[in-house]
């Protein structure tokens, strides 16, 4: 409606602001209620204003400047960025994968020499829970760990960063595999295999979407890994969370060992998405 409507001149009202739809006016209006001041709106042809008491006309304005402020930098904190998927090092990961899997082929000590063992992390060898990522019982098992560990692995590329994903992918399940170990003692544990660094990418979704979402006070930021977990969780218990063998090559499900590496990749994640991160390193 136009200031020089005579109903606004009747009511000594004039315009504070337009927008094209109802509801954008409904909630610039809640800022003219929230200061403890009237206000009105009308439908003209194609918007809507908020009609107020002329007087508080340069107020009202400026609070409306302030809102659009604090909602364009809300909207700055929410928005997650998006890095590019790092395919080259996700090909990297299963280049690297296969090629151990046919040097296990030739070597049948490999296996046994490095992979995830109780024992031998307690005797000093603290290699063994990152060696035991590259190795895997079969060629089903292998990929298994390639094709659904790459997918979650270039969600997190996408989320992070693809050089800063993968080093919290693997460290990951590094930090899962040696609690893991860890808590078998005194007994002997043996284990491989990838998937413990599957289920921690899946992790670090989770932890990344959390510290989004309580920074945003919005459970909205959860929703994207929301498909991610499902599966995940679907796996750990359809694909026995990727068919960890032990090094004897006697198949077993190492379900505890799956969800430390979830609980690792969380924590990671949550401490990362604290820390801020460039698009060049993606």
């Amino acid at each position: 409606m136009a200031e020089d409507d005579p109903q606004d001149d009747a009511a000594g009202l004039v315009p504070v602001g337009e927008w094209p739809s109802l509801s954008e006016a409904r909630e610039h209006s809640l800022v003219v209620l929230a200061m403890n001041l009237e206000c009105w709106i009308f439908q003209g042809e194609d918007r809507y204003a908020i009609h107020a008491d002329p007087a508080e006309l340069p107020r009202i304005r400026r609070e409306f400047e302030l809102y659009r402020a604090e909602q364009a930098e809300r909207r700055e904190k929410v928005d997650p960025p998006v890095f590019p998927a790092g395919m080259e090092l996700a090909a990297g990961w299963a280049v690297a994968l296969l090629a151990v899997f046919l040097w296990q082929g030739r070597d049948l000590q490999l296996a046994e020499r490095f992979c995830n063992s109780s024992t031998a992390l307690a005797a000093g060898e603290w290699w063994r829970p990152f060696t035991s990522l590259f190795l895997h019982a079969d060629a089903g098992h292998l990929l298994g760990n390639v094709f659904l560990g790459g997918i979650f692995c270039v969600m997190v590329a996408h989320s992070v960063g693809a050089w800063r994903g993968w080093a919290l992918i693997l460290a990951a399940g590094t930090l899962g595999n040696a609690l893991n170990a860890a808590l078998r003692l005194p007994a002997e544990f043996l284990s491989l295999g990838a998937s413990t660094a599957t289920f921690g990418a899946v992790g670090v979704l989770v932890g990344t979407a959390s510290v989004r979402a309580w920074r945003s006070r919005s459970y909205r930021e959860l929703r994207p890994v929301l498909v991610p977990l499902v599966i995940g969780l679907v796996l750990l218990g359809w694909y026995g969370t990727g068919g960890e063998a032990a090094a004897a090559g006697e198949s077993n499900t190492d379900v505890a060992g799956h969800f430390a590496g979830f609980a690792s990749g969380t924590l990671l994640g949550a401490a990362a998405a604290t820390l801020p991160a460039r698009r060049a390193q993606g």
